[in-house]
C-alpha cells in the first residue's frame, strides 16, 4: 500500500476520533452544539410522544390517573358555599372548552374552543415546531369571563383571544401568550408572553437559544399597549444573581426557560389600601423556575418587594385583604404523588415582616397535590377556591379546611382530564339575561 494511502488512512481515522472525542465533551460539558442538538432531539421526541394527539385518537397530554371517584359534582354544601357561578376552563370530553357552571353541576354557558379555527394563521409562532399539530396540541391555560358573557383566554403559548357569550371571535392577539389572564383597573387586561431569542442575545451572560418571558398589557380591544422584559427588569434591578444562584448552566429546569413566567395580578384600587408599601397598579409577578414572586411598578420598572420561597414551583399569588400575600405552593418533588415533600400547599406570606404560614395543605386530612399548573381563589366570605389540576379537581374549602365543594372532570374509568383554571364569580357579576344562542 502506498505511502498516501496509509496518510488517507491515518487522516480518516484521526477525523473519526477527534468528531468522536468533541461529541463526548459536548454532551458531557454541554458545548457548542449541545442546544442546536438537544433542541432538534427535543422537537422529535415532542411529535412522538403526541402521536396520538395529533391523531386526534386519544388526549393523552390531558389525561392522568384519577385519583378518586365520582364525575362531576360529587359534593356540595350550598349553605356554606360562596355563592354564584364557577367558571372552569380544561379538557372536556372531545376538546378544549370553557364551562360555566351552577353549584349542583348543570352547566349555564359553554365555550368551545378550536386552535385551529381561531388561529389559521401560525406565522408567529416560533420556533415552528410549537406550533400545534392538532386542536387537541395545545391547552386553555388562562382565562375569566367578562360581565356581558364574553370570555378572555389564552392559549399554552400560541396566542390570546377574545370571544362571546355565543362563541363568536370577536379579536385575536397573535403573540406568544401563556399562563394566565388578569384585569386591569382600566379596563384592558395583563397577560404573560414570551419571545423567541435564537440568535443575538440582549443579555449576554444567557446563550441563546431562550425563552424571555415578557409581561403584556392589553387593551380591552386586543391590542399591545405596553410590553415589560422580566429578564431586563431582574438585570434593572440588580437582581441577575437570582438567575445564577446554581451557576451560569443550574438556570430553571429546562435552559430554554429561564424564568417561566406564570402569572400577572393587578393591585386593584380597592386592595391597594391594604398594602400602603406598595401603589395601585403595581404588579404581583411570579416566576416558577426561580421560586421567585415579585412586586413591580410598570411604569418606573422598579421591584418594590421579591422573596424566593419557602414556596417551590409556585402558581398563582395573589393580593389579600389581610395585607398578605397568598400562593399556590406546587412542591414539586418529581414524584407522581408528592410524598418527598408531603404534597402542594396553599402559603400567606407577610410582605412587610416577612413571616410565613401554610393556610391549607400539608397534612394528612388535607392532602393534595399537583406538580404543574394549579390555582386559588380566596371568596368574599373567606372559603377557597382551588384547583388541583394534576388530579383534574376543583373544591372549596371553608376557613376550617373542610371540603364543602367538589368537582372531579372524569374522562374515563381509569383517567381524569386536566382542570387548568377555575373562578368563582358572584350572583350579581354577570349582566345576562338570556345565555341562550342562536344555532
Amino acid at each position: 500500500m502506498k505511502h498516501r494511502d496509509f496518510s488517507k488512512i491515518a487522516f480518516v481515522v484521526s477525523a473519526a476520533l477527534l468528531a468522536f472525542g468533541y461529541g463526548v465533551a459536548v454532551g458531557r460539558y454541554q458545548i457548542f452544539p449541545y442546544g442546536a442538538i438537544k433542541f432538534g432531539y427535543d422537537a422529535i421526541a415532542l411529535v412522538f410522544d403526541e402521536r396520538e394527539m395529533i391523531a386526534k385518537i386519544r388526549p393523552t397530554k390531558h389525561l392522568l390517573k384519577a385519583r378518586e371517584s365520582g364525575n362531576g359534582v360529587v359534593r356540595v354544601d350550598e349553605a356554606q358555599m360562596a355563592p354564584g357561578l364557577t367558571f372552569i376552563s380544561g379538557f372536556f370530553d372531545r376538546g378544549l372548552e370553557m364551562r360555566l357552571i351552577r353549584p349542583d353541576g348543570s352547566i349555564v354557558n359553554r365555550w368551545p374552543v378550536r386552535f385551529h379555527d381561531v388561529f389559521p394563521d401560525t406565522s408567529h409562532i416560533k420556533p415552528k415546531w410549537k406550533i400545534p399539530q392538532s386542536d387537541w396540541n395545545t391547552d386553555i391555560h388562562g382565562a375569566i369571563a367578562l360581565p356581558d358573557g364574553s370570555v378572555v383566554f389564552s392559549f399554552e403559548e400560541p396566542g390570546l383571544a377574545k370571544m362571546d357569550r355565543c362563541g363568536a371571535i370577536q379579536w385575536t392577539l397573535p403573540r406568544m401568550t401563556h399562563h394566565s389572564v388578569d384585569r386591569a383597573h382600566d379596563g384592558g387586561f395583563w397577560v404573560p408572553a414570551l419571545r423567541w431569542i435564537e440568535s443575538a442575545s440582549p443579555f449576554p451572560a444567557l446563550t441563546p437559544p431562550y425563552e424571555e418571558d415578557t409581561i403584556l398589557k392589553v387593551s380591552p380591544d386586543g391590542k399591545v399597549l405596553m410590553e415589560l422584559s422580566v429578564l431586563g427588569l431582574l438585570f434593572e434591578n440588580d437582581l441577575q444573581a437570582l438567575l445564577f444562584a446554581n451557576g451560569p448552566d443550574g438556570i430553571g429546569l429546562d435552559k430554554l426557560d429561564v424564568t417561566h413566567l406564570n402569572d400577572v395580578e393587578e393591585l386593584s384600587p380597592e386592595m391597594a389600601k391594604h398594602f400602603p408599601q406598595f401603589a395601585a397598579g403595581d404588579l404581583l409577578v411570579s416566576l416558577r423556575n426561580l421560586n421567585l414572586i415579585m412586586v413591580v411598578d410598570p411604569l418606573t420598572r422598579k421591584i418594590k418587594w421579591h422573596r424566593v420561597g419557602p414556596w417551590m414551583d409556585q402558581h398563582d399569588p395573589d393580593f389579600l385583604a389581610s395585607g398578605k400575600i397568598s400562593v399556590f405552593s406546587n412542591n414539586n418533588d418529581r414524584t407522581e404523588d408528592g410524598s418527598r415533600l408531603g404534597g402542594s400547599t396553599i402559603i400567606e406570606v407577610d410582605p412587610v415582616s416577612g413571616e410565613t404560614r401554610v393556610r391549607y395543605g400539608g397534612v394528612a386530612n388535607q392532602k393534595m397535590y399537583t406538580r404543574l399548573r394549579g390555582n386559588h381563589q380566596t371568596l368574599a366570605n373567606g372559603n377557597t377556591l382551588i384547583v388541583e389540576s394534576d388530579a383534574g379537581r376543583v373544591f372549596e374549602i371553608n376557613p376550617a379546611g373542610d371540603i364543602i365543594w367538589k368537582f372531579i372532570n372524569r374522562y374515563d374509568a381509569d383517567h381524569v382530564a386536566y382542570v387548568n383554571d377555575a373562578l368563582r364569580y358572584p350572583p350579581d357579576y354577570f349582566k345576562v339575561g338570556d345565555w341562550s344562542c342562536a344555532k
